[in-house]
Protein backbone atom coordinates (compact mmCIF):
# COMPACT_ATOMS: atom_id res chain seq x y z
CA UNK A 1 0.00 0.00 0.00
CA UNK A 2 0.88 3.52 -0.78
CA UNK A 3 3.13 4.84 2.40
CA UNK A 4 0.63 8.41 1.96
CA UNK A 5 -2.34 6.42 1.56
CA UNK A 6 -1.65 4.04 4.60
CA UNK A 7 -0.48 7.57 6.24
CA UNK A 8 -4.17 8.97 5.57
CA UNK A 9 -5.93 5.91 6.50
CA UNK A 10 -4.69 5.77 10.05
CA UNK A 11 -5.36 9.41 10.66
CA UNK A 12 -9.08 9.01 9.41
CA UNK A 13 -8.90 6.09 11.92
CA UNK A 14 -7.70 8.04 14.96
CA UNK A 15 -10.41 10.37 13.67
CA UNK A 16 -13.25 8.39 14.11
CA UNK A 17 -12.06 6.89 17.34
CA UNK A 18 -12.11 10.54 18.68
CA UNK A 19 -15.16 11.44 17.59
CA UNK A 20 -16.63 7.88 18.94
CA UNK A 21 -15.06 9.06 22.76
CA UNK A 22 -16.39 12.01 22.35
CA UNK A 23 -19.67 10.73 21.27
CA UNK A 24 -19.93 8.35 24.25
CA UNK A 25 -19.06 11.01 26.55
CA UNK A 26 -21.38 13.01 25.94
CA UNK A 27 -23.56 10.49 25.79
CA UNK A 28 -22.75 9.28 29.00
CA UNK A 29 -22.93 12.72 30.58
CA UNK A 30 -26.71 13.07 29.62
CA UNK A 31 -27.21 9.51 31.09
CA UNK A 32 -29.32 9.91 34.16
CA UNK A 33 -29.30 7.68 37.21
CA UNK A 34 -31.74 5.42 36.89
CA UNK A 35 -30.48 2.40 39.38
CA UNK A 36 -28.99 2.65 42.86
CA UNK A 37 -26.91 -0.45 43.12
CA UNK A 38 -25.06 -0.88 47.10
CA UNK A 39 -23.09 -3.57 47.71
CA UNK A 40 -21.75 -3.92 51.90
CA UNK A 41 -18.93 -6.57 52.32
CA UNK A 42 -20.16 -7.78 55.47
CA UNK A 43 -22.05 -10.84 56.30
CA UNK A 44 -25.81 -10.14 56.90
CA UNK A 45 -25.61 -10.93 61.16
CA UNK A 46 -22.43 -8.24 61.06
CA UNK A 47 -23.66 -5.38 59.18
CA UNK A 48 -23.95 -1.67 60.63
CA UNK A 49 -24.28 -0.23 57.49
CA UNK A 50 -27.61 -1.84 55.37
CA UNK A 51 -29.17 -0.60 52.19
CA UNK A 52 -31.88 0.92 53.67
CA UNK A 53 -29.41 3.02 56.29
CA UNK A 54 -27.48 3.79 52.97
CA UNK A 55 -30.49 5.01 50.98
CA UNK A 56 -32.08 7.17 54.07
CA UNK A 57 -28.29 8.64 53.85
CA UNK A 58 -28.35 9.69 50.11
CA UNK A 59 -31.94 10.78 50.59
CA UNK A 60 -30.44 13.16 53.63
CA UNK A 61 -26.87 14.29 52.10
CA UNK A 62 -29.13 15.86 48.51
CA UNK A 63 -31.93 16.83 48.25
CA UNK A 64 -34.73 14.45 46.41
CA UNK A 65 -32.27 12.03 46.24
CA UNK A 66 -30.22 11.18 43.10
CA UNK A 67 -32.59 9.22 40.96
CA UNK A 68 -32.56 11.76 37.63
CA UNK A 69 -29.22 13.14 37.94
CA UNK A 70 -27.24 13.63 34.94
CA UNK A 71 -23.90 11.55 35.11
CA UNK A 72 -22.18 15.23 33.92
CA UNK A 73 -24.04 16.31 37.66
CA UNK A 74 -23.54 13.18 39.67
CA UNK A 75 -21.40 14.20 42.78
CA UNK A 76 -18.80 10.49 42.81
CA UNK A 77 -16.03 11.99 45.11
CA UNK A 78 -18.60 13.46 47.09
CA UNK A 79 -20.71 10.53 47.90
CA UNK A 80 -17.48 8.66 48.44
CA UNK A 81 -16.38 11.07 50.89
CA UNK A 82 -19.24 11.23 52.78
CA UNK A 83 -19.61 7.47 52.95
CA UNK A 84 -16.63 7.21 54.69
CA UNK A 85 -16.99 10.04 56.98
CA UNK A 86 -19.72 7.02 58.40
CA UNK A 87 -17.47 5.34 61.27
CA UNK A 88 -18.63 1.97 60.50
CA UNK A 89 -17.32 2.75 56.80
CA UNK A 90 -13.50 1.71 55.85
CA UNK A 91 -13.61 2.53 52.42
CA UNK A 92 -15.73 3.53 50.22
CA UNK A 93 -15.54 3.16 46.01
CA UNK A 94 -18.51 4.94 43.76
CA UNK A 95 -19.08 4.51 39.88
CA UNK A 96 -21.74 5.27 37.35
CA UNK A 97 -21.91 3.86 34.32
CA UNK A 98 -23.93 3.98 30.74
CA UNK A 99 -26.87 2.38 31.50
CA UNK A 100 -27.44 4.96 33.80
CA UNK A 101 -26.44 2.63 36.67
CA UNK A 102 -24.92 4.07 40.21
CA UNK A 103 -22.69 1.69 41.94
CA UNK A 104 -21.58 2.19 45.66
CA UNK A 105 -19.07 -0.19 46.93
CA UNK A 106 -19.05 -0.10 50.69
CA UNK A 107 -16.19 -2.06 52.52
CA UNK A 108 -17.36 -1.76 56.24
CA UNK A 109 -15.89 -2.35 59.60
CA UNK A 110 -16.29 -5.78 60.83
CA UNK A 111 -17.71 -5.55 64.76
CA UNK A 112 -16.32 -8.32 67.11
CA UNK A 113 -18.30 -6.56 70.51
CA UNK A 114 -20.96 -4.19 71.77
CA UNK A 115 -19.95 -2.19 74.79
CA UNK A 116 -22.49 -1.21 76.64
CA UNK A 117 -20.90 0.64 79.72
CA UNK A 118 -22.47 1.59 83.30
CA UNK A 119 -23.04 5.34 82.15
CA UNK A 120 -25.37 4.39 79.31
CA UNK A 121 -22.64 4.70 76.66
CA UNK A 122 -22.81 2.42 73.80
CA UNK A 123 -20.51 1.27 70.69
CA UNK A 124 -19.17 -1.41 68.68
CA UNK A 125 -15.55 -2.50 68.89
CA UNK A 126 -14.32 -3.42 65.28
CA UNK A 127 -12.04 -6.08 63.96
CA UNK A 128 -9.42 -3.05 63.88
CA UNK A 129 -9.82 -1.94 67.12
CA UNK A 130 -11.80 0.92 66.16
CA UNK A 131 -14.83 2.57 68.18
CA UNK A 132 -18.23 2.90 66.36
CA UNK A 133 -21.40 4.61 67.88
CA UNK A 134 -24.14 1.93 67.90
CA UNK A 135 -26.57 5.24 67.15
CA UNK A 136 -27.03 5.51 63.36
CA UNK A 137 -26.21 2.31 62.60
CA UNK A 138 -27.83 -1.08 62.41
CA UNK A 139 -27.89 -3.72 64.97
CA UNK A 140 -24.97 -6.12 64.72
CA UNK A 141 -25.35 -9.62 66.17
CA UNK A 142 -22.12 -9.83 68.35
CA UNK A 143 -21.53 -10.27 72.07
CA UNK A 144 -22.37 -7.65 74.00
CA UNK A 145 -19.81 -6.73 76.91
CA UNK A 146 -20.87 -4.92 80.41
CA UNK A 147 -20.37 -5.22 83.83
CA UNK A 148 -17.17 -3.11 85.49
CA UNK A 149 -15.61 -1.79 82.52
CA UNK A 150 -12.83 0.45 83.12
CA UNK A 151 -10.59 1.16 80.36
CA UNK A 152 -8.10 -1.73 80.96
CA UNK A 153 -11.17 -4.03 80.84
CA UNK A 154 -12.38 -2.78 78.08
CA UNK A 155 -9.25 -3.60 76.36
CA UNK A 156 -9.20 -7.14 77.29
CA UNK A 157 -12.42 -7.38 76.27
CA UNK A 158 -11.66 -6.54 72.54
CA UNK A 159 -8.82 -9.18 72.79
CA UNK A 160 -11.14 -12.14 74.22
CA UNK A 161 -13.94 -10.78 71.52
CA UNK A 162 -11.20 -10.97 68.79
CA UNK A 163 -10.77 -14.61 69.97
CA UNK A 164 -14.44 -15.66 69.82
CA UNK A 165 -14.88 -14.21 66.45
CA UNK A 166 -11.92 -16.33 65.05
CA UNK A 167 -13.29 -19.78 66.68
CA UNK A 168 -16.32 -21.11 65.40
CA UNK A 169 -17.51 -23.40 68.11
CA UNK A 170 -17.07 -19.54 70.43
CA UNK A 171 -18.78 -17.23 68.13
CA UNK A 172 -21.48 -19.40 68.01
CA UNK A 173 -21.72 -20.08 71.71
CA UNK A 174 -21.13 -16.60 73.07
CA UNK A 175 -23.50 -14.35 73.98
CA UNK A 176 -22.30 -11.90 76.44
CA UNK A 177 -19.03 -10.84 77.87
CA UNK A 178 -19.11 -9.89 81.41
CA UNK A 179 -17.23 -8.21 83.69
CA UNK A 180 -17.59 -8.99 87.15
CA UNK A 181 -16.56 -8.02 90.33
CA UNK A 182 -12.96 -9.08 90.50
CA UNK A 183 -12.31 -8.31 87.09
CA UNK A 184 -12.44 -11.17 85.41
CA UNK A 185 -13.79 -12.44 82.18
CA UNK A 186 -16.93 -13.66 82.10
CA UNK A 187 -18.74 -15.61 78.76
CA UNK A 188 -22.32 -16.19 79.19
CA UNK A 189 -23.24 -18.88 76.73
CA UNK A 190 -26.02 -18.49 74.24
CA UNK A 191 -28.62 -21.23 75.36
CA UNK A 192 -27.26 -22.24 78.41
CA UNK A 193 -27.91 -20.39 81.83
CA UNK A 194 -24.32 -20.56 83.15
CA UNK A 195 -20.77 -18.65 83.12
CA UNK A 196 -18.00 -19.54 81.55
CA UNK A 197 -14.51 -17.69 84.00
CA UNK A 198 -12.42 -16.89 81.26
CA UNK A 199 -10.29 -14.34 84.32
CA UNK A 200 -7.53 -12.71 82.50
CA UNK A 201 -7.16 -12.26 78.78
CA UNK A 202 -3.88 -14.65 78.13
CA UNK A 203 -3.67 -18.11 76.99
CA UNK A 204 -7.29 -17.64 75.19
CA UNK A 205 -6.78 -20.63 72.70
CA UNK A 206 -5.22 -23.16 74.95
CA UNK A 207 -8.51 -22.35 77.40
CA UNK A 208 -10.95 -22.17 74.10
CA UNK A 209 -9.51 -25.69 73.43
CA UNK A 210 -9.65 -26.88 77.03
CA UNK A 211 -13.60 -25.64 77.07
CA UNK A 212 -14.24 -27.50 73.93
CA UNK A 213 -12.85 -30.45 74.46
CA UNK A 214 -14.56 -30.55 77.93
CA UNK A 215 -18.09 -30.08 76.38
CA UNK A 216 -17.54 -32.55 73.97
CA UNK A 217 -16.05 -35.13 75.75
CA UNK A 218 -17.41 -34.21 79.18
CA UNK A 219 -20.73 -32.24 79.28
CA UNK A 220 -21.93 -34.04 76.11
CA UNK A 221 -22.28 -37.41 78.44
CA UNK A 222 -24.28 -35.73 81.62
CA UNK A 223 -26.02 -32.72 80.03
CA UNK A 224 -24.58 -29.19 79.25
CA UNK A 225 -26.33 -27.45 81.99
CA UNK A 226 -25.17 -29.39 84.47
CA UNK A 227 -22.90 -27.11 85.91
CA UNK A 228 -23.97 -23.12 86.90
CA UNK A 229 -19.80 -22.46 86.80
CA UNK A 230 -17.18 -23.13 84.30
CA UNK A 231 -14.24 -21.90 85.61
CA UNK A 232 -10.95 -21.47 83.33
CA UNK A 233 -8.53 -19.30 85.17
CA UNK A 234 -6.58 -21.94 86.39
CA UNK A 235 -3.84 -23.54 84.37
CA UNK A 236 -4.25 -27.24 83.19
CA UNK A 237 -7.55 -27.57 85.15
CA UNK A 238 -11.18 -27.16 84.48
CA UNK A 239 -13.36 -26.30 88.16
CA UNK A 240 -17.04 -26.60 87.50
CA UNK A 241 -19.83 -25.94 90.36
Amino acid sequence: MNPYIRKTLYVIAIGLLIALFATLKAKQDEQICEIISIEIDASIEKQLVTERLVMDKLSAWYTGGLYGTEAANMPLADIESKLESMPAVLNAEVSFDLRGELTLQIEQRIPVVRIMSNTGESYYLSKDNTKIPSRGTDVARVPIANGRLTNAMITKVYTLSTYVQENAFMEALTEQIFVNKNSELVIVPKLINQQIIIGDATDLEEKFAKLIDFYKHGLNHVGWDKYHTINLKYKDQIVCN
